[in-house]
Protein backbone atom coordinates (compact mmCIF):
# COMPACT_ATOMS: atom_id res chain seq x y z
CA UNK A 1 0.00 0.00 0.00
CA UNK A 2 1.65 2.94 1.48
CA UNK A 3 5.38 3.53 2.72
CA UNK A 4 6.28 6.47 4.87
CA UNK A 5 10.17 8.59 3.93
CA UNK A 6 11.68 10.81 6.06
CA UNK A 7 8.29 10.88 7.35
CA UNK A 8 6.43 11.99 4.90
CA UNK A 9 3.56 9.78 3.67
CA UNK A 10 3.98 8.06 0.37
CA UNK A 11 1.54 6.31 -2.45
CA UNK A 12 2.70 3.66 -4.47
CA UNK A 13 2.89 3.95 -8.45
CA UNK A 14 -0.11 1.59 -8.47
CA UNK A 15 -1.90 4.13 -6.52
CA UNK A 16 -0.91 6.70 -8.23
CA UNK A 17 -1.40 5.32 -11.53
CA UNK A 18 -5.10 4.87 -10.51
CA UNK A 19 -5.33 8.20 -9.43
CA UNK A 20 -4.21 9.41 -13.00
CA UNK A 21 -6.79 7.31 -14.84
CA UNK A 22 -9.35 8.64 -12.49
CA UNK A 23 -8.06 12.46 -13.16
CA UNK A 24 -8.15 12.04 -16.46
CA UNK A 25 -11.97 10.59 -16.66
CA UNK A 26 -13.39 13.15 -14.64
CA UNK A 27 -10.75 16.05 -16.45
CA UNK A 28 -12.28 15.16 -19.89
CA UNK A 29 -15.87 14.51 -18.68
CA UNK A 30 -15.85 18.10 -17.39
CA UNK A 31 -14.22 19.75 -20.11
CA UNK A 32 -17.05 18.04 -22.66
CA UNK A 33 -19.84 19.02 -20.29
CA UNK A 34 -18.02 22.71 -19.66
CA UNK A 35 -18.19 23.42 -23.79
CA UNK A 36 -21.69 21.63 -23.88
CA UNK A 37 -23.20 24.24 -20.93
CA UNK A 38 -21.66 27.41 -22.60
CA UNK A 39 -22.94 26.46 -25.66
CA UNK A 40 -26.06 26.11 -24.03
CA UNK A 41 -25.85 29.58 -23.16
CA UNK A 42 -24.99 31.13 -26.33
CA UNK A 43 -27.93 29.36 -28.20
CA UNK A 44 -30.52 28.90 -25.61
CA UNK A 45 -31.75 32.43 -25.33
CA UNK A 46 -34.42 32.24 -22.84
CA UNK A 47 -32.14 31.04 -20.08
CA UNK A 48 -30.00 34.02 -19.95
CA UNK A 49 -29.81 36.11 -17.45
CA UNK A 50 -27.39 37.82 -15.20
CA UNK A 51 -26.21 34.61 -12.61
CA UNK A 52 -25.99 32.53 -15.66
CA UNK A 53 -23.70 34.62 -17.08
CA UNK A 54 -21.83 34.50 -14.18
CA UNK A 55 -21.78 30.95 -14.46
CA UNK A 56 -20.33 31.25 -17.85
CA UNK A 57 -17.40 32.46 -16.13
CA UNK A 58 -17.13 30.14 -13.24
CA UNK A 59 -17.72 27.31 -16.11
CA UNK A 60 -14.67 28.53 -17.98
CA UNK A 61 -12.78 28.47 -15.06
CA UNK A 62 -13.68 25.03 -14.53
CA UNK A 63 -12.94 23.43 -17.44
CA UNK A 64 -9.54 25.10 -18.11
CA UNK A 65 -9.21 23.87 -13.97
CA UNK A 66 -9.73 20.16 -15.59
CA UNK A 67 -7.55 20.91 -18.52
CA UNK A 68 -4.73 21.69 -15.82
CA UNK A 69 -5.43 18.37 -13.87
CA UNK A 70 -5.47 16.74 -17.02
CA UNK A 71 -1.58 18.47 -17.73
CA UNK A 72 -0.77 16.23 -14.51
CA UNK A 73 -2.03 13.24 -15.40
CA UNK A 74 0.20 13.27 -19.13
CA UNK A 75 3.06 13.93 -17.15
CA UNK A 76 2.73 11.24 -14.89
CA UNK A 77 1.98 8.95 -17.87
CA UNK A 78 5.15 10.37 -19.47
CA UNK A 79 7.39 11.15 -15.99
CA UNK A 80 6.24 9.64 -12.89
CA UNK A 81 5.75 5.80 -14.02
CA UNK A 82 9.41 5.69 -15.42
CA UNK A 83 10.82 7.46 -11.75
CA UNK A 84 9.44 5.42 -9.46
CA UNK A 85 12.57 5.17 -7.22
CA UNK A 86 13.51 9.26 -6.95
CA UNK A 87 13.25 10.74 -3.97
CA UNK A 88 14.25 14.37 -5.51
CA UNK A 89 12.31 16.88 -6.11
CA UNK A 90 10.70 17.35 -9.72
CA UNK A 91 9.41 21.10 -9.93
CA UNK A 92 10.30 20.86 -13.51
CA UNK A 93 8.95 23.96 -15.71
CA UNK A 94 6.13 21.81 -16.85
CA UNK A 95 5.30 21.02 -13.14
CA UNK A 96 5.28 24.83 -12.12
CA UNK A 97 3.21 26.09 -15.32
CA UNK A 98 0.51 23.10 -14.06
CA UNK A 99 0.39 24.22 -10.59
CA UNK A 100 0.04 27.83 -11.77
CA UNK A 101 -2.77 26.87 -14.07
CA UNK A 102 -4.79 24.80 -11.61
CA UNK A 103 -4.24 27.14 -8.67
CA UNK A 104 -5.40 30.66 -10.64
CA UNK A 105 -8.45 28.62 -11.83
CA UNK A 106 -9.15 26.96 -8.87
CA UNK A 107 -9.34 30.09 -6.82
CA UNK A 108 -11.32 32.08 -9.33
CA UNK A 109 -13.61 29.18 -9.35
CA UNK A 110 -14.64 29.65 -5.41
CA UNK A 111 -14.66 33.54 -6.10
CA UNK A 112 -17.23 33.04 -8.87
CA UNK A 113 -19.20 30.82 -7.03
CA UNK A 114 -19.50 32.87 -4.09
CA UNK A 115 -20.36 35.84 -6.05
CA UNK A 116 -23.04 33.62 -7.92
CA UNK A 117 -24.25 33.04 -4.06
CA UNK A 118 -24.27 36.52 -3.34
CA UNK A 119 -25.80 38.24 -6.14
CA UNK A 120 -28.58 35.44 -5.72
CA UNK A 121 -29.07 36.49 -1.91
CA UNK A 122 -28.81 39.78 -2.51
CA UNK A 123 -32.03 39.29 -5.50
CA UNK A 124 -34.11 36.88 -3.41
CA UNK A 125 -33.58 38.18 0.35
CA UNK A 126 -34.42 42.22 -0.93
CA UNK A 127 -36.62 40.98 -3.93
CA UNK A 128 -35.08 43.13 -6.18
CA UNK A 129 -33.17 42.76 -9.16
CA UNK A 130 -29.86 43.43 -9.23
CA UNK A 131 -28.41 45.17 -12.30
CA UNK A 132 -24.42 44.25 -13.04
CA UNK A 133 -23.83 45.29 -16.04
CA UNK A 134 -21.44 47.96 -17.73
CA UNK A 135 -18.91 49.11 -15.02
CA UNK A 136 -19.96 46.77 -12.60
CA UNK A 137 -19.50 43.64 -14.09
CA UNK A 138 -16.04 44.72 -15.36
CA UNK A 139 -15.19 45.22 -11.99
CA UNK A 140 -16.94 41.76 -10.93
CA UNK A 141 -14.24 40.26 -13.98
CA UNK A 142 -11.33 42.22 -12.67
CA UNK A 143 -11.67 40.90 -8.43
CA UNK A 144 -12.44 37.67 -9.75
CA UNK A 145 -9.68 37.33 -12.02
CA UNK A 146 -7.59 39.53 -10.49
CA UNK A 147 -7.28 38.55 -6.91
CA UNK A 148 -5.97 34.86 -7.96
CA UNK A 149 -3.78 35.80 -10.86
CA UNK A 150 -1.65 38.42 -8.09
CA UNK A 151 -1.46 35.88 -5.88
CA UNK A 152 -0.16 33.11 -8.37
CA UNK A 153 1.64 35.27 -9.88
CA UNK A 154 3.94 35.89 -6.60
CA UNK A 155 3.83 32.46 -6.10
CA UNK A 156 5.85 31.63 -8.99
CA UNK A 157 7.94 34.35 -8.72
CA UNK A 158 9.44 33.65 -5.35
CA UNK A 159 9.42 29.77 -5.89
CA UNK A 160 6.49 28.67 -4.16
CA UNK A 161 4.51 26.81 -6.99
CA UNK A 162 5.68 23.25 -7.70
CA UNK A 163 5.99 20.62 -5.64
CA UNK A 164 8.03 19.74 -2.63
CA UNK A 165 8.75 15.68 -2.55
CA UNK A 166 9.23 13.13 -5.40
CA UNK A 167 6.77 12.04 -7.80
CA UNK A 168 5.23 10.14 -5.30
CA UNK A 169 4.62 12.35 -2.93
CA UNK A 170 1.37 13.33 -0.64
CA UNK A 171 0.55 15.87 -3.64
CA UNK A 172 -0.68 12.87 -5.79
CA UNK A 173 -0.14 12.95 -8.92
CA UNK A 174 -0.34 17.26 -9.51
CA UNK A 175 1.79 19.92 -8.78
CA UNK A 176 0.79 22.72 -6.31
CA UNK A 177 3.33 24.17 -3.21
CA UNK A 178 6.55 23.60 -3.51
CA UNK A 179 6.37 23.86 0.21
CA UNK A 180 4.45 22.05 3.32
CA UNK A 181 3.31 22.43 6.30
CA UNK A 182 6.32 21.79 7.49
CA UNK A 183 7.82 24.33 6.32
CA UNK A 184 7.82 28.44 7.70
CA UNK A 185 4.42 29.85 6.04
CA UNK A 186 4.00 26.83 4.27
CA UNK A 187 0.48 26.89 5.85
CA UNK A 188 0.12 30.25 5.04
CA UNK A 189 0.63 29.40 1.61
CA UNK A 190 -1.76 26.54 1.36
CA UNK A 191 -4.63 28.76 2.75
CA UNK A 192 -3.80 32.10 0.29
CA UNK A 193 -3.47 29.03 -2.91
CA UNK A 194 -6.19 27.80 -2.53
CA UNK A 195 -7.47 26.25 0.75
CA UNK A 196 -8.36 29.58 2.31
CA UNK A 197 -10.38 30.57 -0.49
CA UNK A 198 -12.37 27.10 -0.83
CA UNK A 199 -12.81 27.39 3.40
CA UNK A 200 -14.65 30.90 2.91
CA UNK A 201 -16.58 29.55 0.00
CA UNK A 202 -17.88 26.87 1.76
CA UNK A 203 -18.84 29.37 4.79
CA UNK A 204 -20.38 32.01 2.73
CA UNK A 205 -22.38 29.27 0.22
CA UNK A 206 -23.72 27.67 3.21
CA UNK A 207 -24.92 30.56 5.31
CA UNK A 208 -26.41 32.27 2.28
CA UNK A 209 -28.57 28.95 1.09
CA UNK A 210 -29.66 28.69 5.24
CA UNK A 211 -31.03 32.00 5.53
CA UNK A 212 -32.78 32.15 2.11
CA UNK A 213 -34.13 29.01 3.59
CA UNK A 214 -35.21 30.51 7.02
CA UNK A 215 -37.04 33.66 5.20
CA UNK A 216 -38.64 31.22 2.55
CA UNK A 217 -39.58 29.16 4.95
CA UNK A 218 -41.59 32.14 7.11
CA UNK A 219 -42.63 33.59 4.48
CA UNK A 220 -44.83 30.65 3.22
CA UNK A 221 -45.97 29.77 6.17
CA UNK A 222 -47.61 32.79 6.57
CA UNK A 223 -49.64 31.93 3.89
CA UNK A 224 -49.64 28.19 4.05
CA UNK A 225 -47.61 27.92 0.98
CA UNK A 226 -44.49 26.50 1.53
CA UNK A 227 -42.67 24.21 -0.24
CA UNK A 228 -39.35 22.76 0.92
CA UNK A 229 -38.07 22.60 -2.49
CA UNK A 230 -38.42 26.63 -3.01
CA UNK A 231 -36.73 29.34 -2.21
CA UNK A 232 -38.82 31.88 -3.99
CA UNK A 233 -41.24 32.11 -6.58
CA UNK A 234 -39.45 34.98 -7.92
CA UNK A 235 -37.02 32.44 -9.77
CA UNK A 236 -37.79 29.94 -12.62
CA UNK A 237 -38.00 26.14 -10.81
CA UNK A 238 -34.56 25.62 -12.89
CA UNK A 239 -33.36 28.82 -11.92
CA UNK A 240 -33.22 27.60 -7.72
CA UNK A 241 -30.81 25.20 -8.80
CA UNK A 242 -27.92 27.76 -8.50
CA UNK A 243 -28.99 27.27 -5.04
CA UNK A 244 -27.15 23.99 -5.02
CA UNK A 245 -24.21 24.81 -6.41
CA UNK A 246 -22.43 25.24 -2.93
CA UNK A 247 -23.78 21.63 -2.22
CA UNK A 248 -22.02 20.33 -5.31
CA UNK A 249 -18.65 22.14 -4.46
CA UNK A 250 -19.00 20.26 -0.91
CA UNK A 251 -19.23 16.83 -2.06
CA UNK A 252 -16.46 17.49 -4.92
CA UNK A 253 -13.62 19.86 -3.05
CA UNK A 254 -14.07 18.87 0.70
CA UNK A 255 -11.59 15.64 -0.12
CA UNK A 256 -8.46 17.79 -0.66
CA UNK A 257 -9.62 20.06 1.85
CA UNK A 258 -9.94 17.04 4.88
CA UNK A 259 -6.37 15.75 3.27
CA UNK A 260 -5.22 19.22 4.17
CA UNK A 261 -6.51 18.87 7.85
CA UNK A 262 -4.88 15.69 8.18
CA UNK A 263 -1.79 16.94 6.76
CA UNK A 264 -1.70 19.84 9.91
CA UNK A 265 -2.50 17.60 12.57
CA UNK A 266 0.27 14.86 11.15
CA UNK A 267 -2.59 12.69 11.01
CA UNK A 268 -1.34 8.99 8.97
CA UNK A 269 -3.74 6.77 8.65
CA UNK A 270 -2.99 4.60 5.22
CA UNK A 271 -6.59 3.40 4.19
CA UNK A 272 -7.88 6.56 4.63
CA UNK A 273 -5.12 8.85 3.12
CA UNK A 274 -5.84 6.12 -0.31
CA UNK A 275 -9.34 6.57 -0.32
CA UNK A 276 -9.23 10.38 -0.08
CA UNK A 277 -6.62 10.37 -2.66
CA UNK A 278 -9.44 8.43 -4.67
CA UNK A 279 -11.86 11.00 -4.13
CA UNK A 280 -9.98 14.09 -4.51
CA UNK A 281 -8.89 12.51 -7.80
CA UNK A 282 -12.21 12.84 -9.01
CA UNK A 283 -13.52 15.94 -7.19
CA UNK A 284 -11.43 18.46 -7.78
CA UNK A 285 -11.14 18.44 -11.79
CA UNK A 286 -15.46 17.21 -12.07
CA UNK A 287 -17.37 20.20 -11.07
CA UNK A 288 -17.87 21.92 -14.51
CA UNK A 289 -19.39 18.56 -15.45
CA UNK A 290 -21.82 18.47 -12.29
CA UNK A 291 -22.85 21.99 -13.43
CA UNK A 292 -23.50 21.24 -16.99
CA UNK A 293 -25.51 18.27 -15.04
CA UNK A 294 -27.83 20.73 -13.04
CA UNK A 295 -28.02 23.16 -15.39
CA UNK A 296 -28.53 21.30 -18.66
CA UNK A 297 -29.21 18.05 -17.92
CA UNK A 298 -31.75 18.53 -14.65
CA UNK A 299 -32.71 21.99 -16.74
CA UNK A 300 -36.25 21.66 -18.50
CA UNK A 301 -36.02 24.70 -21.27
CA UNK A 302 -32.30 23.76 -22.03
CA UNK A 303 -33.10 19.91 -21.97
CA UNK A 304 -35.93 20.73 -23.78
CA UNK A 305 -34.43 22.64 -26.72
CA UNK A 306 -31.55 19.85 -27.06
CA UNK A 307 -34.66 17.39 -27.71
CA UNK A 308 -36.58 19.66 -30.04
CA UNK A 309 -33.00 19.94 -32.41
CA UNK A 310 -32.42 16.12 -32.20
CA UNK A 311 -36.21 15.62 -33.10
CA UNK A 312 -36.27 18.16 -35.87
CA UNK A 313 -33.06 16.39 -37.35
CA UNK A 314 -35.19 13.02 -37.76
CA UNK A 315 -37.92 15.17 -38.86
CA UNK A 316 -40.37 14.68 -35.86
CA UNK A 317 -41.64 18.43 -36.13
CA UNK A 318 -44.24 18.16 -33.35
CA UNK A 319 -41.40 17.45 -30.85
CA UNK A 320 -39.80 20.88 -31.55
CA UNK A 321 -43.90 22.60 -31.40
CA UNK A 322 -44.10 20.95 -28.09
CA UNK A 323 -40.26 22.45 -27.24
CA UNK A 324 -41.34 25.89 -27.99
CA UNK A 325 -44.45 25.92 -26.02
CA UNK A 326 -42.35 24.89 -22.91
CA UNK A 327 -39.45 27.29 -23.33
CA UNK A 328 -42.60 30.23 -23.66
CA UNK A 329 -44.85 28.79 -20.98
CA UNK A 330 -44.15 31.12 -17.43
CA UNK A 331 -42.94 28.62 -14.82
CA UNK A 332 -44.50 30.52 -12.13
CA UNK A 333 -47.00 32.85 -11.06
CA UNK A 334 -46.33 36.02 -9.45
CA UNK A 335 -49.04 36.87 -6.50
CA UNK A 336 -47.42 40.18 -5.81
CA UNK A 337 -43.87 42.23 -5.57
CA UNK A 338 -42.12 39.68 -3.20
CA UNK A 339 -42.70 37.34 -6.15
CA UNK A 340 -41.51 38.89 -8.87
CA UNK A 341 -39.15 37.53 -11.43
CA UNK A 342 -35.70 38.47 -10.02
CA UNK A 343 -33.43 36.84 -12.38
CA UNK A 344 -34.07 38.66 -15.94
CA UNK A 345 -32.38 37.89 -19.50
CA UNK A 346 -29.84 41.06 -19.51
CA UNK A 347 -30.92 41.55 -23.69
CA UNK A 348 -34.05 42.43 -22.38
Amino acid sequence: METVFNGTLRFNPEELTVSAVITTISSFLSILGGLVLIWSYLFVSSTRNTVRLMLIALTLADIITALGYLMASVRWYSIGKHNVNTSVSESDDFCKVQSFITTYLSIASFLWTSFIAIYLFICVWFSRVLHLSGVKFILLHVVAWGIPGIITTVALKIGVLGRSESLQGINGVWCWLAVTSNNQNGILWMLLAGKGWEILTYLITATLYILLKGKGFFYRKRRSQFLWNQISAGLRREDELFCFTWLILYCLRIWGTVRFFLDIVKVNNDNAELAFLMLQSYGDSAQAFWNFILFCVCDETVRSYILGRYSTCCGNTSALSNTQESMERPDMQYIDDEERPLLRNPDL
